[in-house]
């Protein structure tokens, strides 16, 4: 079986939190990591400010009708993308969350210069990796205390 381009491999789950890395093989066999996909579960109602680009559409935002929660998933990257590859990493991202009845999903990038240097302290040191990455939330939990070992299973909360 051909090994897709783009696929995304697991890091961390947790109750409100998934990190994965966005993985891309080369012709050469080679896997390099573009970046990481967070999804995070913010437990509330959609709000109007959740749209920026609406907010001159609803300039009384009692008007704005969300939904009962909101899903956020990012893409952070290393460099910039093609439009081709965004649209590929925000349909996998997105199709993991999407079928959720009343649930609006908010799909975004941000490209960080600095991820390689984070991306080389995965092996070693994964939860501060995961506490940097997980400042990108509204909560912004830190797991820097959560022993190495709970990796070993498929829940680390």
């Amino acid at each position: 079986m051909k090994m897709p381009e783009v696929y995304l491999s697991g890091e961390l789950r947790m109750r409100d939190y998934e990190i994965y890395r966005i993985m891309h093989s080369r012709e050469d066999g080679l896997n390099y990591v573009l970046g990481f996909l967070l999804i995070e579960d913010c437990n509330r109602k959609t709000e109007i400010s959740d749209y920026p680009y609406l907010q001159s559409v609803y300039q009384d935002s009692t008007k704005f009708e969300g939904s009962d929660n909101v899903i956020k998933v990012k893409a952070i990257v290393t460099d910039p993308l093609d439009e081709d590859d965004i649209d590929v990493i925000e349909h996998i991202g997105i199709s993991l969350v999407e079928s959720k009845e009343y649930v609006d999903c908010l799909f975004s990038i941000e490209i960080r210069s600095d991820l390689e240097k984070w991306i080389d302290l995965l092996d070693d040191e994964p939860f501060i990796v995961y506490t940097e990455l997980l400042k990108y939330t509204e909560k912004k939990p830190n797991v820097n205390s959560f022993p190495k070992e709970r990796l070993k299973r498929l829940f680390q909360e």
